[in-house]
């Protein structure tokens, strides 16, 4: 069944930096979409090259295009999408869209999200976080193809639990992500995260629902710019062998903002309206974070772990290593980074 009208307006997020080689296809298959009832709006990160004349001209020209201005200057995409999150609230959205400035939106991207946070709100209520979001295809900067599907392309499958797989290893791509009210609610305001499509993400998992849809709805373009890309496991697995010192330190570092991001999340959680509901993960998230406080042994750790089937699913990141990681951790990096 087809929704009406005043169900598919949707807020259209999207932060720019110096994206003017790509902005402009961007914006243009977005104005392609099949369904019309929707906003546009742009915050700029600081670009210094003509990605703002670009913007307002299309403003200009199609008044559903909107640049916030403010004075904040670069903060960075996770940042930079947080003020967006914060005023798409204000303006009383009630469905918040994602996206990239160099991707290619397929026409029905928006009406195929839409459909599939209909259906699910329609079976459990609207008043879950609910987060819905597509699979990709992989393009070079011409936009030839690489790989038809990026979560095929990255080994992301999910094998369990996203709430599991997301306390660790993110699977869920912003400029393919909508979101609900509620969950907007419920991740602002933004703490200091990985990103903010996984810390969105982490919420729905632990809260409400993730909605995962297969096919591709957006071309995800590869350059040598790119904030967040597409390596593929491939390239990942040929770097740990490569430069195995690198990789691990490399590995350990986003492993220590994970834990920071999981931290935050339990004190999300614990004042969330709904944690009644959600009590299993709520524990799951409590024991998890409350592993890595200081004074914790490297077996506790383990066992919380294992007891909650808490590790990354790619094919990359053996749980072997993994594993490692959990147990030489060092006590007190999630509290220093968490207070920042």
């Amino acid at each position: 069944m087809s929704l009406t009208a005043p169900r598919r307006g949707v807020l259209i997020l999207m932060s720019t930096y110096n994206g003017a080689a790509y902005v402009g296809e961007q914006l243009e298959s977005i104005r392609r979409q099949t369904v019309t009832t929707w906003t546009l709006l742009v915050r700029d990160d600081g670009s210094s090259d003509g990605t703002v004349a670009i913007l307002d001209a299309t403003a200009a020209a199609d008044p559903r295009v909107v640049r916030l201005a403010d004075a904040a200057g670069n903060l960075g995409p996770a940042q930079s999408f947080g003020v967006l999150m914060q005023a798409a609230l204000d303006r009383g959205a009630r469905y918040v869209a994602f996206a990239d400035q160099d991707d290619v939106w397929h026409a029905d991207k928006l009406d195929v999200q839409l459909q599939a946070m209909a259906a699910r709100e329609q079976a459990v209520g609207p008043d879950d976080p609910m987060l819905v979001h597509t699979d990709l295809s992989v393009v070079d900067e011409h936009l030839h193809l690489i790989h038809p599907s990026f979560l095929a392309f990255q080994g992301l499958g999910s094998g369990g639990p996203a709430l599991q797989q997301l306390l660790t290893q993110n699977f869920v791509t912003g400029c393919t992500t909508l979101i609900n009210r509620p969950l907007l609610q419920l991740a602002l305001p933004l703490p200091a995260v990985v990103m903010h499509d996984w810390w969105l993400a982490l919420c729905a998992a632990a809260a409400g629902e993730i909605v995962r849809v297969p096919q591709s709805t957006a071309l995800y373009r590869q350059h040598g710019s790119n904030a967040a890309g597409s390596r593929g496991r491939a390239r990942a697995a040929l770097e740990a062998v490569l430069r195995p010192v690198r990789w691990w330190q490399r590995a350990s570092a986003a492993f220590a903002d994970t834990v920071a991001q999981a931290c935050a999340l339990e004190a999300r959680m614990e004042g969330a309206r709904s944690a009644g509901r959600h009590a299993d993960a709520l524990a799951t998230v409590r024991d998890y974070s409350r592993a890595f406080a200081p004074g914790t042994g490297p077996l506790r750790r383990l066992q919380a772990v294992r007891r909650h089937g808490v590790r990354p699913r790619s094919a990359v990141r053996y749980p072997l290593f993994y594993y490692a990681r959990v147990a030489l951790w060092s006590n007190g990096r999630a509290a220093d980074r968490t207070e920042g």
